[in-house]
């Protein structure tokens, strides 16, 4: 372990304009989904009866009930457990909620080593986007061994540091477990020098700029389905 200087506390850093811009989107698709599923449905009953809308009615309302209720529960009932502040510190990568609190972590110590060819490594699992996720072998709560995949993201903030946190938390891990390999790979992914531990790249990633875009398209998507439904009832 190289103690000769101590190891600095880094924090994610949001993009506050487009985290505004994010939201928006969201916000907006949220109202269009309750139009047209929600008090559409009850909109169509009121004006040619029950009997004709009984079947979209229970159909809108039903796909209503499958997503709205995982999200009132995820983001309302269970709010004091998502992140919103990602820390890299001495001791590992920590999750930081509203109140401070700290709701995941993976710390150095609990590292393991992996039955593949490297220990940490980086994978692109399906709908991750271009951005690749950190893999890596970790001791669970439970005493077992289980792999985690690391995402830089927070729900509805737009992380713009991605890339340094990713760059800190490999220093720490060759800082503080030098007996762990690290893919080499993993230094391209992200862009990383690692004689400074700096990242190369600057700005929002390609994969954010995608994300953006398609929050964009579905928005638009949701709100013209939602005109085109208005003008065939009318």
């Amino acid at each position: 372990m190289n103690t000769e200087f101590p190891f600095q506390r880094f924090e994610s850093a949001t993009n506050r304009w487009m985290t505004v811009v994010l939201n928006a989107l969201f916000f907006v698709m949220f109202i269009s989904f309750v139009l047209l599923f929600v008090l559409g449905p009850a909109y169509g009953i009121y004006r040619r009866g029950f009997e004709a809308m009984l079947y979209p009615a229970l159909i809108g309302w039903g796909l209503s009930l499958v997503i709205m209720i995982p999200a009132i529960r995820y983001y309302i009932i269970k709010r004091k457990k998502i992140a919103c502040q990602i820390v890299v510190d001495d001791t590992g990568l920590l999750f930081y909620n509203s109140g401070n609190e700290i709701v995941d972590q993976i710390l150095y110590t609990d590292l393991r080593p992996s039955k593949q060819d490297f220990d940490i490594y980086t994978v692109n699992p399906v709908g991750s986007g271009i951005v690749p996720l950190l893999e890596l072998t970790i001791r669970s709560e439970k005493k077992e061994e289980t792999t985690r995949r690391i995402d830089m993201n927070l729900p509805f903030k737009m992380v713009k540091n991605k890339s340094t946190l990713y760059a800190h938390f490999l220093h720490g891990i060759a800082t503080f477990r030098p007996d762990l390999k690290v893919d080499p790979l993993v230094f391209r992914s992200y862009s990383i020098d690692t004689e400074t531990w700096k990242v190369n790249s600057n700005g929002i990633s390609l994969g954010g700029w995608l994300v953006i875009l398609a929050a964009l398209i579905i928005t638009a998507l949701i709100c013209g389905l939602v005109f085109l439904l208005t003008e065939i009832k009318n």
